[in-house]
Formats: C-alpha cells, sequence, structure tokens
C-alpha cells in the first residue's frame, strides 16, 4: 500500500508539471486515470485493514508501548486520516471542476476563463443526495451491528463532504473566474497529496518498522 502511495503521489506531481507546461490533454487524462485508481484502490485498502476504526477504538496493530501509541502515533494516524478524507473529497471535485471549467477544442482540453457558477437547483440536489446516502448507510450499518467507532468514522466523513460541497458558494465568490480557481485549487490538492505520503510514510514505519505486532508462536 505505500508503495502505490509513492506511485500515485508521483503520478499527481507529474501530471501538475504537465498543467505547469501547457499539456492540457495529457494533464487531464493523467489526473484523472491516477485520481479514479487511488480513490477505488485505498478505499478498499482502509476497509480491509480497518484503520480508521484502529484511530477511534484502541491500539490493536500497534505493537509499541501505551505513551508512543497515545503521543506519538494516534495523533499523526488521526491527522492522515484526515487528509486521505479530504484527499477523498478534492479527488471528485477536482475531476469534475476540471471538466466543468475546460472545453475541449479540436481534440484538445483547455481551460476557459469567466466566471463559473453552479445552478442553485443542483446544488441543493446534490446536498440532499450526500446526506440520503448517509442516513442510508447509517441504517445498515446498525442493521450489521457495526461499531459506534465505525458509525462515526463514516459520519465524520459524510460530514466532510457536505461542507465542502457547502462551500462551493463561497469559493465561487473568492474565486469566480473558473480557470484560475481551476490553478489555486490545484496547487492546493496537490500539497494535499504531498502531506498524504508523509503521514503514509511515518505511519507505515511506525507500524511496521518501528512497532510492528510481536506474534506469538503456540
Amino acid at each position: 500500500s505505500y508503495l502505490l502511495a509513492v506511485v500515485f503521489t508521483v503520478l499527481f506531481l507529474v501530471a501538475w508539471w504537465m498543467a505547469k507546461k501547457g499539456q492540457a490533454t495529457r494533464h487531464h487524462n493523467l489526473i484523472f486515470i491516477s485520481m479514479v485508481s487511488m480513490v477505488l484502490y485505498f478505499v478498499g485498502y482502509y476497509y480491509a485493514r480497518s484503520l480508521g476504526v484502529l484511530a477511534f477504538e484502541g491500539k490493536e496493530g500497534f505493537g509499541g508501548p501505551d505513551q508512543i501509541y497515545e503521543s506519538v502515533f494516534l495523533p499523526i494516524l488521526t491527522i492522515h486520516l484526515t487528509l486521505v478524507g479530504l484527499g477523498f473529497i478534492f479527488a471528485p471535485y477536482m475531476i469534475i471542476e476540471g471538466f466543468r471549467a475546460s472545453r475541449k477544442i479540436n481534440g484538445d482540453y483547455v481551460l476557459q476563463e469567466g466566471n463559473l457558477i453552479a445552478d442553485p437547483k443542483k446544488f441543493k440536489r446534490i446536498i440532499l443526495w450526500i446526506f440520503g446516502l448517509w442516513a442510508i448507510l447509517e441504517v445498515f450499518l446498525l442493521i450489521i451491528g457495526k461499531s459506534w467507532g465505525a458509525q462515526l468514522a463514516y459520519f465524520l466523513i459524510f460530514l466532510t463532504v457536505g461542507l465542502v460541497v457547502s462551500l462551493e458558494k463561497l469559493i465561487e465568490k473568492l474565486l469566480p473566474d473558473g480557470a484560475h480557481r481551476h490553478r489555486v485549487l490545484g496547487r492546493g490538492t496537490m500539497i494535499l497529496f504531498a502531506l498524504i505520503l508523509c503521514t503514509s510514510t511515518a505511519t507505515y514505519l511506525l507500524l511496521y518498522v518501528l512497532y510492528p505486532v510481536n506474534k506469538t508462536v503456540l
């Protein structure tokens, strides 16, 4: 998983470099493929490893002392999961933003200057869909008997999604020009993924190198 995190981060940085060089179509295609692949992989990975639950329910899977767990590992893991959650939000957001802010001219994607405003009716429907999906998921988690920690983790994810989507109107006021908005948010997203790589590295080292769980052989 750590190797793939490095690969995805490198791909994002290459795509960012393509954008800086004016290779808009190659940037668009590489970002689209990389972000979709990353989201699908890490959703499956974090679900399988239950790292989000680990942040809420105790030190299972961590072999170090309690002091290191409380003062070092848990804060890093919490920051990492928060950044990953934001990454899962900004990845599809930036893909959609890229489609909205660009036009395909003679086979190439070109960012269009000018105000980019979301339709108010569509905006309200999106908010309702987000909280509707959260309500359905919560009912499902209750039925299958998931712990409160898992329910809280999913609630925070959906709450973050809703807050980011609701910030769209504020973003429109601060960055009305679609092309400029895409460039500014794109830089921020690349910085976000670089921070994810840093915290992922720290988490990996603490879990599997410095303090692995000692397995007793019977």
